[in-house]
C-alpha cells in the first residue's frame, strides 16, 4: 500500500513537473523543492518500513528455525533414550534367559545325579544279595570271595562319590535360586 501511494505521488510528481512550463517564480520554486522534499522523505519512510518489515521477518524466521531445532534435538533425545531402554530391556531379557537355562540345568544335573545314586544302589543291593548267597551256599573260594568284597568296596565307593556329586548339585541349584 505505502509502495502504492510512494509510486502514485513519484508519477504525479513527475507529471506535474514535466507537463508544465517553468515560470521563474519564487513561489513556484518552493513548492516544488517542498514537494520534491516530500517525495524524498516518504521514500526515506518507505525504505525504513521495508528494512523494518524485513528485519522482522528476519527475526520470525530466526525464531522458527531455533524452535525446529529445538524440537529436532527433543526428538532426537527422545529416540535415544528409547533405544537406550530397548536395549536395556533386551539385556535384562537375556540375562533373565541365561538365568532361567541355568536353573533348568541346575535341576536336570541334580535330577541326573539322583537317578545314578539310585542305580548304584540298586546294583550294590544286588552284589550284596548274590554274594551273601553265595556265601550261605558255600559256593564262594578265598579268591571269589576277596574278588566280590573288592566289587562291594568298588561300588560302596561309587555311591559315596555320587552322594557327593547330588551334593554339589544341589548346592548349585540351591545358589541359582
Amino acid at each position: 500500500m505505502k509502495i502504492k501511494i510512494a509510486a502514485l505521488v513519484l508519477f504525479s510528481g513527475f507529471q506535474i513537473g514535466f507537463s508544465q512550463e517553468v515560470v521563474k517564480d519564487s513561489t513556484s520554486r518552493i513548492t516544488n523543492n517542498t514537494v520534491v522534499e516530500k517525495t524524498e522523505a516518504e521514500k526515506l519512510a518507505l525504505e525504513k518500513a521495508k528494512q523494518a518489515e524485513a528485519e522482522k521477518i528476519e527475526k520470525e524466521r530466526l525464531k522458527t528455525l531455533k524452535e525446529a531445532e529445538k524440537q529436532r534435538k527433543d526428538a532426537e533425545r527422545a529416540r535415544e533414550k528409547a533405544e537406550k531402554e530397548r536395549k536395556k530391556m533386551e539385556k535384562e531379557l537375556k540375562q533373565a534367559q541365561k538365568q532361567q537355562e541355568k536353573l533348568a540345568k541346575a535341576q536336570k544335573n541334580v535330577t541326573k545325579a539322583q537317578d545314578r545314586l539310585e542305580d548304584n544302589k540298586k546294583d550294590l543291593k544286588r552284589e550284596q544279595e548274590k554274594f551273601d548267597k553265595k556265601m550261605r551256599k558255600g559256593k564262594l573260594s578265598p579268591e571269589d570271595e576277596i574278588k566280590a568284597r573288592e566289587k562291594l568296596l568298588k561300588l560302596s565307593n561309587k555311591q559315596k562319590e555320587l552322594m557327593l556329586d547330588l551334593e554339589k548339585a544341589q548346592m548349585k541349584l540351591h545358589k541359582l535360586n
